[in-house]
């Protein structure tokens, strides 16, 4: 990422790698540790040291309203002047991380541009629940690459990668499974969703976030193959000739 490559709207064009890579630089910054074992990262107190030293404006006591389409708005980025705010409806929530993850990583990738620019009404980016979905997206439109970049950005320093197979492996062993150490292959069967439960479980607990975070970082990181919804039949059809 040394050289900053924007799109015409002046969106930073980042691969997953980039953004890997400064989610890792970010908790190196703050506690390099992290990255040495599964553990959980500290993002309140990252946001506390970011406050003290940088200036950030920061909340998750207000309430943050609705969009102009009655979106509940669950967390909010602002860049002028530069601010990171989390609804008070997630302080107790398992929500709460990633959505703090989220905002961050506007924080840390999107401080520099101009969102007038780039179709938005005002120097702020507002958060509801369609924008925190994660998984594979269509990037059609500049907010769809801000929001994909920031959902990343969450994953990737709640979870970083240099840790999560460690932790995977780990917990196999302890299992005993064997084939296959440090990856999952989850298929319809009894025994193989209860080992993937058991193992989301574990890890839910080292990281501190939920069931659906855990899925969708084991999936883009090519850790979780899902084989449930394969339709053999549906297959077969494909090489059938009329």
């Amino acid at each position: 990422m040394a050289t900053r490559k924007i799109d015409k709207h002046g969106i930073p064009i980042l691969d997953t790698n980039d953004i890997e890579l400064k989610a890792e630089e970010v908790i190196s910054y703050f506690d390099k540790s992290i990255l040495d074992y599964p553990s959980l990262t500290p993002l309140p107190n990252f946001i506390e040291k970011i406050h003290t030293e940088f200036k950030l404006n920061f909340s998750y006591e207000h309430d943050l309203g609705s969009t102009k389409h009655g979106n509940k708005i669950l967390g909010k980025t602002q860049l002028k002047p530069l601010g990171l705010f989390v609804d008070k409806i997630l302080v107790n929530d398992p929500r709460f991380p990633f959505v703090l993850g989220h905002e961050l990583g506007h924080v840390i990738l999107h401080r520099s541009v101009d969102l007038k620019r780039s179709g938005y009404d005002d120097q702020e980016i507002v958060d509801t629940k369609q924008d925190l979905v994660t998984g594979k997206k269509i990037l059609q439109t500049s907010r769809d690459r801000l929001e994909w970049q920031a959902n990343r950005f969450s994953s990737s320093i709640l979870m970083p990668r240099a840790t999560l197979h460690t932790a995977i492996m780990k917990i196999q062993e302890q299992m005993g499974i064997k084939r296959n150490m440090g990856s999952i292959i989850l298929e319809d069967i009894k025994y193989s969703i209860k080992d993937y439960s058991f193992v989301n479980n574990y890890l839910q607990k080292i990281y501190g976030v939920n069931a659906t975070n855990i899925k969708y970082r084991l999936k883009e990181l090519g850790i979780l193959i899902d084989r449930r919804n394969i339709d053999i039949k549906h297959i077969s059809e494909l090489f059938m000739t009329e």
